[in-house]
């Protein structure tokens, strides 16, 4: 079971990576102002303070996770293995815009982003954006409280569709 754990973990991460992936057969490059708008709209955002924000929430459970992987750990040690996959993620976010930047110009009509962009220079805009790491911080005590029963559900689903023992065990060691 734990390797179905694992394998639901990798899918999630797989998940999350390819949902910001462009699809095959991508769209035409985006338009000049489609750039620029999308570019702004990241500004208004202030999606780089949003996505340190969330690193930060995600500290103590990347913590816990450690910990729970290796009980052994002491609190330092503990602290480094998430200051070290903190200061991974900060180098890896301006990247990640970077490639973010051109998939909304792609997805999004110059219409949609200047309506959005208004939408963020607007009071409740303004709101919506002040309002998201605190938002954040409170899905993730409940994500963290729902993941061991999303993990069974998905690990019952599998192994209704495979024959998770299989999995499970060594391979025999090849004949001579």
């Amino acid at each position: 079971m734990a390797f179905i754990r694992r394998g639901v973990a990798a899918f999630a991460a797989a998940a999350v990576i390819l949902a910001g992936a462009p699809a095959l057969g991508a769209e035409a490059q985006p338009s000049a102002r489609s750039m620029e708008l999308s570019r702004r709209l990241f500004s208004e955002m202030h999606m780089d303070q949003l996505m340190a924000g969330m690193m930060r929430q995600m500290g103590p459970m990347l913590e816990a996770q450690a910990r729970k992987a290796n009980p052994k750990l002491t609190d330092e040690q503990a602290r480094a293995v998430t200051d070290a996959v903190a200061e991974s993620m900060n180098d890896v976010m301006s990247k990640m815009q970077e490639r973010m930047i051109p998939l909304y110009a792609s997805t999004f009509t110059e219409q949609e982003l200047s309506d959005i962009v208004a939408f963020y220079d607007t009071t409740s805009g303004k709101a919506v954006l002040a309002k998201m790491p605190v938002l954040m911080g409170k899905l993730g005590p409940t994500m963290s409280e729902m993941m061991p029963q999303i993990q069974t559900d998905i690990t019952k689903r599998v192994c209704a569709k495979i024959d998770c023992t299989k999995l499970n065990s060594q391979p025999s060691a090849p004949k001579t």
